[in-house]
C-alpha cells in the first residue's frame, strides 16, 4: 500500500500587478505561461509587448519575475493537471495579442527516460474519432504545450510565439527499440490544430550564440499568426565575413541534413550559415564565454584541495571520473592557459574562453580548469606602459613585437594589432581580431589564444576620456602627438601542459556567470546589473538554465510586432476617428 504523501496540498495563487500599468490604446500585451525567470518577458518586452500575466507552478520563479516585472499580474498554479490542488487553467487567463509559452522539455528531450504513451487519458481532451493518443499521467502532466493550445482555442491571440527544445518534433509513441524516441504523430497533430483555429505557422531553429549571448544554446522557436496577418520575415541573416568573397555578407540558414528522428537539430551538424553568393559556408559573430566569466576567481589548487575517499575507494581531490576528465581536458588543449570543462561526464563539452560555453542546464555542469591567477585582468586598473602587442603585416606576414619597427605602410589597410584576439595554431587558419568572427574549430584546426587585452588612456579625468581602460571594440578616441594610450593585457602563468595535473586549479561556475552565459543582464564584479535575482546557488542556476535567451526572443518579436503594425492590420487612427467625424 502506498505512503500517503505528507505535503499540503497547495492551491492556485493569484498575485495582482505589485506596479500599477499605464494603459496607451496601440498597448500591445502579452501572456507569458511557464515564465519562469522571465527570459520570453524580457525579450518581448524589449520588442515593444507588454506582458500583463505570467504564470508557472513555482513560487520561486513567480517571485523572481515578479520582482523583475512587477507590472505583470501573476499566477503560481499548476496550467496543466486539472486534478492538482492548484490547478488554473489556461483558458482564464485574460486575453493578449501575443501569447509566449516556454513549454516544458522534459518530455521532448534525448535526456527524457519516461516511457510514455502505454496507456492513459486521451492527450488534447477532444473529441477526435481519427485519433487516440494513450499516454501515461506523467507524459499527460508535462504536457505543456497542450495549454497553449487551450488558450488559442479559447482568446485566438493575433501572435503566438512557443520555445521549446528541438525533439518537440519527435513528440509521439515511442517508434519500436527506440524508447527516447517518438514518432512525431502527436507533433503533427498538434500543429494541425493551430490550422484549424485559423493560423499559419513557421518553425525556427536558432542557436543563441548567434544572437550575442556567451553559450551554445541550440533551441525551436515555434511561431503562429492569424492568417489574416501578413507573413513576419524570420529569415535570420547574420553579417559575417566570407573569406573566399572577402567581404560583409548576410549569411543565408542552410540546411546540412534536415531533421533526424530524434528530432535533434543542431548548429554545425543539422544546418549552418552559407555566403549568398558563393555558397560556402560562413560563421556569424559569436559572444565567447570569457565575456560571462569573472576571471578574478579562478578556484583552487587541485593539489590544495581536501583529499577524500569515494564509494569506489579512490582517493583524491575530486571523483575518480572528474580527476580523469580533467586530464583529457588538459592534454586535448594542452597549449592554453584555461578552459572550460564538463563536470559531469554525460553532459557537455569542454571549451576554449573564446568559443560560447555550452549549454546550460538547470545543474551546475560546467567548471573552469586553469593554470593559476592571471596578471593585470582585463578589467583592472592596470598601470601603463604593459605593451605587449603583436603587428600583423596583411594577415599574412611574420608576428612583430610591438618594441619592433613597424613595416612598410602602403595605401591599403595591411596592418592590424592583436593584442586580444585568436592566432593560427594550424598553418591553414588565419588571424582574426577578437571582434570579427572566429575561425572554424576543427579537430585539427584550433586557434590558439593572444591574451586577452583592452586600451587605456593615460591622459585627462572623464570616464569616458580619461584613466578608465576600455575594451578594444571601443573607439581609441583622439591620438595626439603625446603618447598617450596603452594595451591591457591580461598574463596567464602557462599553458596546461606545462604544469601537472595537482598545480592547476579547479571550481565550478558560480551562479551569476551562468546568469550571464545565459543573457541574464546580473551583478558582476563591481557592475550592477538590471536583473534582480536572490536564493540558492541551485535555485538560481535552475532557473538560468531553464530560461529563454532574452536577445532572441527580442529578434522574433521585433518581427513579429511590423506585421502587426503593418498597414495590413494598422486599423483605423484617432485621428482618422477624428476626421471622419
Amino acid at each position: 500500500m502506498a505512503t500517503p504523501s505528507k505535503k499540503l496540498p497547495r492551491t492556485a495563487t493569484h498575485r495582482p500587478a505589485v506596479r500599477r500599468r499605464r494603459f496607451r490604446h496601440d498597448d500591445l500585451v502579452a501572456v507569458d505561461l511557464f515564465s519562469g525567470f522571465g527570459g520570453l518577458t524580457k525579450g518581448i518586452g524589449d520588442a515593444g509587448f507588454t506582458t500583463i500575466m505570467a504564470a508557472n507552478h513555482k513560487r520561486y520563479k513567480i517571485e523572481i519575475h515578479e520582482a523583475n516585472h512587477p507590472e505583470a499580474e501573476h499566477w503560481i498554479a499548476d496550467l496543466v493537471n486539472p486534478d492538482s490542488s492548484d490547478y488554473h487553467s489556461a483558458r482564464d487567463l485574460p486575453p493578449a495579442d501575443l501569447l509566449a509559452a516556454g513549454v516544458s522539455c522534459v518530455n521532448h528531450s534525448l535526456a527524457n527516460t519516461i516511457r510514455a504513451y502505454e496507456q492513459g487519458a486521451t492527450l488534447f481532451e477532444l473529441d477526435d474519432p481519427d485519433y487516440e493518443a494513450q499516454v501515461t499521467r506523467s507524459e499527460r502532466d508535462r504536457a505543456t504545450a497542450n495549454c497553449v493550445l487551450q488558450y488559442a482555442a479559447k482568446h485566438h491571440p493575433r501572435l503566438i510565439l512557443v520555445e521549446c527544445t528541438t525533439q518537440l518534433t519527435s513528440w509521439g509513441p515511442a517508434l519500436p527499440g527506440r524508447k527516447k524516441v517518438g514518432d512525431g504523430s502527436t507533433y503533427r497533430y498538434w500543429l494541425k490544430q493551430f490550422d484549424l483555429l485559423g493560423y499559419h505557422h513557421r518553425v525556427l531553429y536558432l542557436n543563441s550564440q548567434f544572437f550575442g549571448v556567451p553559450q551554445s544554446r541550440d533551441r525551436g522557436y515555434w511561431v503562429f499568426w492569424d492568417k489574416s496577418l501578413p507573413a513576419p520575415d524570420l529569415e535570420h541573416r547574420p553579417v559575417s565575413h566570407c573569406g573566399h568573397c572577402d567581404r560583409d555578407v548576410e549569411a543565408v540558414w542552410t540546411w546540412k541534413t534536415g531533421i533526424p528522428e530524434s528530432g535533434t537539430v543542431m548548429y554545425g551538424k543539422q544546418y549552418e550559415y552559407r555566403c549568398p553568393s558563393c555558397r560556402r559556408p560562413v560563421v556569424p559573430p559569436m559572444t565567447p564565454s570569457l565575456a560571462a566569466l569573472d576571471l578574478t576567481d579562478l578556484g583552487t589548487r587541485l593539489g590544495d584541495k581536501p583529499i577524500k575517499t569515494f564509494p569506489d575507494g579512490f582517493v583524491g581531490p575530486l571523483a575518480r571520473s572528474s580527476m580523469a576528465r580533467a586530464e583529457r581536458c588538459r592534454q586535448r588543449f594542452a597549449e592554453f592557459p584555461a578552459i572550460l570543462m564538463p563536470a559531469k561526464g554525460q553532459h557537455g563539452s569542454e571549451r576554449l574562453l573564446l568559443q560560447p560555453m555550452a549549454t546550460q542546464t538547470s545543474q551546475q555542469e560546467t567548471a573552469i580548469l586553469s593554470t593559476g591567477p592571471v596578471a593585470d585582468p582585463l578589467w583592472a586598473q592596470a598601470a601603463a606602459g604593459g605593451l605587449a602587442a603583436l603587428a600583423v603585416d596583411n594577415f599574412q606576414g611574420a608576428a612583430r613585437g610591438a618594441g619592433e619597427p613597424l613595416p612598410t605602410q602602403v595605401g591599403s589597410e595591411t596592418l592590424a594589432v592583436l593584442s586580444s584576439g585568436v592566432i593560427p595554431y594550424r598553418q591553414n587558419t588565419v588571424p582574426t581580431m577578437h571582434s570579427e568572427a572566429m575561425p572554424t574549430f576543427t579537430s585539427e584546426q584550433i586557434p590558439a589564444v593572444l591574451t586577452a587585452a583592452g586600451w587605456y588612456k593615460q591622459n585627462g579625468t572623464s570616464p569616458d576620456h580619461g584613466t578608465a581602460p576600455h575594451p578594444l571594440t571601443d573607439p581609441l578616441g583622439t591620438l595626439t602627438a603625446t603618447d598617450t594610450t596603452a594595451l591591457l593585457m591580461a598574463q596567464w602563468q602557462a599553458a596546461l601542459s606545462q604544469m601537472p595535473l595537482e598545480d592547476c586549479f579547479y571550481r565550478m561556475m558560480a551562479a551569476h556567470e551562468i546568469g550571464r552565459g545565459c543573457g541574464f543582464d546580473v551583478d558582476f564584479n563591481d557592475y550592477r546589473g538590471t536583473f534582480k535575482v536572490w536564493g540558492s546557488a541551485r535555485n538560481q542556476v535552475d532557473g538560468f538554465g531553464n530560461a529563454v535567451s532574452p536577445k532572441v526572443g527580442t529578434w522574433i518579436g521585433n518581427r513579429l510586432r511590423a506585421i502587426v503594425h503593418s498597414p495590413q492590420d494598422r486599423g483605423t487612427t484617432t485621428s482618422e476617428l477624428e476626421a471622419a467625424a
